[in-house]
């Protein structure tokens, strides 16, 4: 198919989930909002940085490659391999000392609201979803104060024995403190040097410092678990992420698997009445690869009916569930990624027994279904179409306050690298007898046991940013994906 034919594409799939959003009932998501200090880092900050710490400590511990950042140092070697591969990172920290050595280094240019469950409950409440009903286990008044003022936007609270949904700032818990993100952004062409080796930023990206102070946990109190029948009748869906914030051990003893089994608790709360309500688990880079492992053969699988991920995720989902070969070949940067990516997503979709496994990187969008999944390939399709709009509006404005933002992300022509990238794919699945030519023209491949839609995107040139796009992918996929299941399952009955 040729671009200017997905660009028609592109149009009638937006037209035809705009005008469907006010069908979905509502969405619930969780669990990770927190608040996002941006920098933007130049070339004259990083040569200061470097001059500070020392090259030779930098350059030790850039091959040492921390997996999480106790000190200064640390910081700064995760932020050269960062630059250096033009890759987006996100590695925590569990010292307040990071927060305040930044803030004294080098300053943030503005805050905002950030956690991908944070990210997409504004941009849901803002494309005008009846009902978005965020929960974030750590509310504090600051943290509230990013939530968008919207009347279909609120959060679930138990008060005199009952359940009530109010916005976040009326019921933040005032004895909690925020928990701070710093956000280094980057962009291609910046030049790095250190004791005389010098390279050059490949692409625009960022590194994200993720703050794990000791009291963060992924919970839910008793009261309010046992009120999830009131919030089931308000969704057709649920978004969660933020299980990365799981710990291996906690203070009082308490370790992953006690979260991990609340977390799947809920999850069975929420489809109690109804097992065919969409869960969809939002996955980002974990350092720990037991906690990569539990979230995604303990919580995903058999639990969750889809999975998102960028191309570095898939790596590191295939990697711990024992795929390293093909882990190490979606990330070459050659032809053949984009064939491993979707034979990557072939042993996601069957492994953890999931109906849906989206896929969003540079250029194109897959998206692998299994056949019990109540959407056809046409409507995955649209869905991807529309998601790409999304990321094409938050990354030519860097925000989307209305669905009217959204008619700006139409205007950004279809990313030819990723175009030619379909060629490829193309000609690995008729080379192994998959399919034919002429049925992967328009991106949908019904496949033996599972269909194949792949997509190419809308990429900006020069983003004003790239924080919040994934999620802008992930969360307009899954609410076009809910426009287009008609049948919304059993009611629930009003339960006491």
């Amino acid at each position: 198919m040729e671009i200017q034919d997905w660009e028609k594409h592109y149009e009638a799939a937006y037209l035809d989930i705009t005008r469907s959003l006010k069908d979905v009932r509502g969405v619930f998501v969780a669990y990770n909002s927190n608040i996002d200090a941006i920098k933007h880092v130049r070339e004259e900050e990083v040569s200061k940085l470097v001059d500070l710490l020392g090259c030779s400590a930098i350059q030790e511990q850039v091959v040492q490659y921390p997996r999480e950042i106790k000190d200064p140092v640390e910081l700064m070697a995760r932020l050269v391999i960062s630059m250096r591969d033009g890759k987006a990172a996100e590695v925590p920290t569990y010292d307040t000392d990071i927060h305040e050595w930044l803030t004294d280094n080098l300053g943030f240019d503005r805050a905002r609201m950030g956690g991908q469950a944070g990210i997409m409950s504004n941009l849901l409440a803002n494309l005008g979803v009846q009902n978005v009903i965020t929960y974030v286990p750590w509310l504090s008044k600051e943290q509230a104060e990013y939530f968008v003022e919207s009347p279909n936007l609120v959060h679930p609270a138990v008060e005199n024995g009952q359940l009530v949904l109010k916005h976040p700032k009326e019921i933040y818990d005032k004895n909690l403190k925020p928990k701070v993100n710093w956000i280094l952004e980057f962009s291609r062409g910046t030049r790095v040097c250190c004791s005389g080796e010098c390279f050059t930023v490949p692409r625009d990206n960022r590194l994200i410092i993720s703050s794990r102070p000791q009291w963060l946990h992924i919970d839910m109190s008793k009261e309010l678990y046992e009120s999830l029948p009131y919030i089931r009748k308000k969704i057709d869906g649920a978004l969660l992420a933020g299980y990365q914030m799981i710990r291996e051990e906690y203070e009082d003893g308490t370790t992953y698997h006690d979260y991990v089994e609340k977390s799947v608790n809920v999850i069975c709360r929420l489809k109690e009445c109804n097992p065919r309500m969409q869960i969809h688990v939002e996955f980002t880079s974990i350092q720990n690869k037991v906690i990569r492992k539990a979230i995604l053969t303990e919580i995903v699988k058999e639990h969750a009916t889809s999975l998102g991920l960028d191309t570095v995720e898939v790596a590191n989902a295939l990697n711990v569930l024992g795929y390293e070969e093909l882990a190490f070949a979606v990330m070459s940067k050659d032809e053949r990624s984009v064939i491993a990516l979707y034979e990557g997503a072939v042993r996601l979709l069957r492994d953890l027994q999931l109906q849906v496994v989206n896929i969003h990187s540079l250029g194109h969008y897959i998206s692998l279904v299994s056949p019990d999944h109540p959407v056809d390939v046409d409507g995955h399709r649209d869905a991807l179409l529309f998601a790409s709009v999304l990321a094409a509006t938050q990354a030519s404005v860097g925000h989307i306050n209305s669905i009217g933002d959204t008619k700006e992300g139409l205007k950004v022509p279809v990313y030819t690298k990723g175009h030619e990238d379909l060629a490829s794919l193309a000609e690995y699945l008729v080379r192994k007898g998959v399919c034919s030519l002429e049925e992967f023209e328009d991106g949908c491949v019904n496949a033996m046991g599972h269909s194949l839609v792949i997509v190419p995107t809308k990429v900006v040139d020069k983003p004003a940013g790239t924080v919040g796009i994934g999620d802008a992918i992930s969360a307009g996929a899954f609410v076009a994906l809910l426009t287009k299941i008609k049948d919304k399952g059993e009611k629930c009955a009003e339960q006491a």
